[in-house]
């Protein structure tokens, strides 16, 4: 009995030290502490901080945080280095019982990005030591574009389309009517899907306060769950500024009459000039030490360039933060959205593809528009607490409403039995630990419950509300073991309800390596799980408004695995340019897709998981800049190489070439110019169900796109008040393409659009 007494104390005792090592130190002994941070301010996780003589060393934890515990008291040489940053070093005298605190900044070598994503661990790292395939868009390229929706940003990454509601990492998604997207949204790390439908809200986006956008092409769901089968989007929130900072936009602009006699005589509207237009505005401020707030909104209308298209609305967006004190803080992210839309689903053939077209089926008329009156709420309450520099934890709240009421012919909104209304909520906590100098863990647990309550989703049972509750358990180690080689272990188990008699379970596993051959030259490898549980609209969804569709409740779980590996290179050249570049290849193998597919039985199409599938193929990017980022260039090329294993045949609506690029110059201090292009190959296989319903739906040309802008800056025009104005014309050659089945995408378009900062 006593044996097992000194066992149990011992190994207390043990885990103890790890977390607190300093507990051992001799009292007689100094300490060293501090922070690093980057020349923004942002904090830097990992950086080696040492002292060489006493052969002593540690690496700052997630909050860019270290403890130096010296033994022999003395006078030293502090080191601290990290890949892609300027080596620093300082001569320390450490006294007995003496604490010396530390502010440590770290410059970026001129032609390394010092980028902080968090996406791909789950906490802020330097992209350069991040082990998988990963993107961002920074607020200057949303606002040089004037992007006013998330579809549009994403569309300028490589490798990535979107088709209609769906969006496409790397073939992931291709396009399926109504199934939920197989790429996973954020905001600020937490999940952000529709209750009802499992799509994204392209709309909501807080963007004059976006930080950045970090785009993850690989299987997430080991770290965030079920959704993430193809990838991850996290939209990244700002801080709040320390000066109060406004911004006003104003735009407006519309798209040019098509060219073709015969689409304009089935719709007179394709002759007019149809405008677009909206006010964009926002402000920060770190009112105290303690307490900060910005907001942003959009007010837009759209009239569109098709029939029974127009978009018109409002949202607003707000995040609170107080420091309640040194060591804990809470912030409050708010955002509400009211859209009225008439949504153009289909096409009556390409000899009027500016009309919606409709199915009849078995006497049922199915139309190819939509009316509607949506809102959308969200409330993401964050809780941060760090027990000492070793240990934090982090509670994040999620409530997601969403409400769809139909428009009748004359404006008037359905009765309420018509109206769809969804509702997400949850809670998750995580502990990250700085187990050792070089080891992090990283856990934690999450409930959500998605309540639905429509009509539309009846199913076999004739209920009217679903409900669908999930929870998980998660649990990550990554472990750096010198300077060069980083790996990161992890798991999660997910638990899904998918109706009131079956449970769906997933294990997702993870691992990657990053190793750093040389300052300039840096490999990577993973691995990794990924599912997806269908939406209860692919489930239960029984209605003929727009398609005939019939329920399934027996569908099953998507899951995919991935493996990718990789190198990214990154030099000066001739002491004037800075080169990045980038290779990966990529295998990625799914079961059990769900599609829609015609079931001549039931005169309707039925979601059902049909498709064994394999994704193979190869990423490069390439991008040059000056030195001091006013002249660069950048390219990206994707090669997919799809099939679907059951049938031998390409898997449907993948292009298997992708091409962007973009080049961008600052011409003089008042004038900048910049120009994009995207191209991608026709699918080699379209869904040929829908294409007996629909005229021409199989019709899918090549992808031929140019935009460009020009940018002026009128600086100070008063007192603290910058103006800029910006031209851009989008489609610049009216090229004329689909980028879903039986939609006409945006013929020429143009915006002038003014900002003011103050």
């Amino acid at each position: 009995m006593l044996q097992g007494n000194t066992k149990i104390l011992l190994l207390s005792l043990l885990v103890f030290l790890l977390i607190h090592p300093s507990a051992y130190s001799q009292e007689n002994s100094g300490t060293i502490e501090g922070t690093v941070q980057n020349s923004s301010g942002e904090s830097l996780p990992g950086v080696h901080i040492s002292i060489p003589d006493l052969e002593l060393g540690t690496v700052t934890n997630a909050n860019g945080q270290f403890r130096l515990t010296i033994a022999s008291p003395g006078t030293y040489l502090l080191r601290i280095s990290m890949v892609g940053f300027e080596e620093k070093t300082d001569s320390i005298s450490v006294a007995s019982g003496q604490t010396i605190t530390l502010d440590i900044e770290l410059s970026p070598l001129v032609f390394q990005s010092d980028e902080l994503v968090v996406t791909a661990s789950r906490r802020s790292q330097l992209i350069g030591k991040v082990s998988v395939s990963m993107n961002t868009i920074s607020p200057e390229e949303l606002t040089s574009r004037n992007i006013t929706s998330l579809d549009q940003a994403l569309e300028y990454v490589p490798g990535v389309q979107v088709h209609g509601n769906s969006v496409n990492i790397r073939g992931s998604s291709g396009f399926s009517y109504g199934v939920g997207s197989r790429v996973l949204l954020l905001v600020d790390g937490v999940p952000l899907m529709g209750p009802d439908d499992g799509g994204m809200d392209f709309d909501g986006l807080p963007l004059i306060q976006t930080r950045q956008i970090e785009i993850l092409k690989s299987p997430g769901s080991a770290l965030y769950g079920g959704g993430a089968l193809g990838g991850v989007v996290n939209i990244i929130t700002k801080d709040f500024s320390d000066e109060p900072e406004n911004t006003v936009r104003l735009y407006g602009g519309g798209y040019e009459p098509v060219r073709f006699e015969t689409w304009r005589a089935g719709w007179g509207g394709g002759s007019d000039f149809r405008p677009r237009g909206g006010i964009i505005f926002g402000r920060s401020h770190q009112v105290t030490d303690s307490f900060g707030y910005w907001f942003s909104g959009k007010i837009h209308n759209n009239s569109g360039y098709l029939q029974n298209s127009t978009r018109k609305g409002f949202e607003t967006y707000a995040k609170f933060g107080w420091d309640i004190s040194e060591v804990m803080n809470l912030s409050m992210y708010t955002g509400l959205r009211r859209n009225n839309n008439e949504q153009f689903l289909y096409w009556d053939g390409l000899d009027d593809v500016l009309s919606p077209g409709s199915i009849n089926l078995t006497g049922n008329e199915a139309s190819g528009a939509n009316d509607g009156l949506s809102d959308r709420l969200t409330i993401l309450p964050v809780f941060q607490h760090s027990i000492n520099p070793n240990i934090q934890y982090t509670l994040k709240g999620r409530l997601f409403g969403v409400a769809f009421r139909p428009l009748k012919d004359n404006g008037h909104i359905s009765p309420p039995k018509r109206h769809n209304k969804g509702l997400r909520y949850g809670l998750e906590a995580e502990s990250t630990i700085q187990a050792t100098d070089e080891m992090i863990i990283s856990g934690g647990l999450s409930f959500d419950e998605n309540v639905i309550n429509s009509d539309v989703f009846v199913g076999e049972d004739s209920l009217t509300v679903r409900n669908q509750p999930e929870g998980a358990l998660f649990l990550q180690s990554e472990y750096t073991w010198n300077d060069q080689l980083t790996t990161t272990a992890g798991v999660r188990y997910d638990a899904y309800q998918v109706h009131t008699r079956s449970t769906a379970t997933q294990f997702s596993p993870k691992f990657s390596a990053s190793y750093s051959i040389n300052e300039s030259l840096t490999a990577r490898a993973s691995f990794g799980r990924g599912f997806r549980v269908p939406s209860v609209a692919e489930r239960f969804v029984n209605n003929n408004d727009f398609f005939p569709l019939e329920s399934n409740i027996t569908l099953k779980p998507e899951t995919s695995t991935g493996y990718e590996a990789g190198v990214t290179y990154i030099s000066p050249i001739l002491d004037a340019f800075s080169l990045k570049a980038e290779l990966t290849s990529f295998w990625n193998e799914y079961r059990r897709l769900v599609e829609p597919t015609f079931v001549n039985e039931l005169a309707a199409f039925q979601f059902v998981n049909v498709t064994r599938a394999r994704i193979r193929g190869a990423e490069a990017s390439f991008s040059v800049s000056t030195l001091d980022q006013n002249h660069q260039i950048k390219l990206g090329y994707t090669y997919l190489n799809t099939t679907d294993r059951e049938l031998n045949q390409p898997l449907l609506y993948r292009s298997k070439h992708l091409l962007n690029g973009s080049a961008n110059s600052v011409i003089t201090d008042w004038m900048e110019a910049g120009i994009d292009f995207r191209a991608a190959s026709p699918p080699e296989r379209v869904d040929t169900d829908f294409s007996l319903f629909v005229p021409d739906a199989e019709v899918f040309p090549t992808q031929y796109i140019t935009d460009i802008r020009f940018k002026f800056q009128v600086p100070h025009v008063y007192e603290g008040l910058d103006v800029n104005a910006s031209f851009l014309i989008n489609n610049l050659f009216d090229y004329y393409y689909v980028e879903r089945p039986a939609i006409f995408a945006p013929p020429r378009n143009f915006q002038i659009v003014i900002e003011a900062l103050f």
